[in-house]
């Protein structure tokens, strides 16, 4: 059967070699931020320009010692596949993040409920122009 292109769940979620699992959530933001331009008799700008990309991620997971044992300002590759809704081949969406840096990790659990930790993670450059944020269909 064709994708449904519609995703549900995540699977081979990674930071380096660490394996997250027991993943409730993940978010990929671009990052980015333009600047607007408006001068003499305007109203409105004229000009809008992309200046800035800063590309972002973050889990969520029930492993809570997984992801607070991964210090700030550690560096690695984040990885996670989001999958087909049914399943189908070519559904998959892998998503990567070079040069990820823990920005920081923190847990939270209320009285009789399971907790969750989350880690939130930046990305840079390595030349200023290579996008960190790629993905590709499987």
């Amino acid at each position: 059967m064709a994708a449904t292109k519609l995703q549900a769940n995540w699977t081979a979620v990674s930071f380096g070699s660490t394996l997250i699992s027991r993943v409730t959530q993940v978010t990929f933001t671009q990052g980015g931020s333009v600047a607007a331009y408006a001068a003499d008799g305007d109203h409105f700008p004229t000009v809008v320009v992309n200046t800035m990309n800063k590309p972002k991620a973050s889990v969520t997971s029930g492993d809570v010692a997984a992801l607070m044992a991964i210090a700030s300002g550690a560096t690695s590759t984040f990885s996670a596949t989001h999958k087909d809704a049914k399943g189908e081949t070519g559904g998959d969406i892998l998503y990567v993040l070079a040069n990820a840096v823990a920005e920081n990790a923190e847990t939270s659990g209320s009285h009789g409920q399971f907790g969750t930790a989350t880690l939130s993670l930046m990305a840079y450059s390595s030349d200023g122009i290579t996008n960190p944020l790629s993905f590709t269909r499987a």
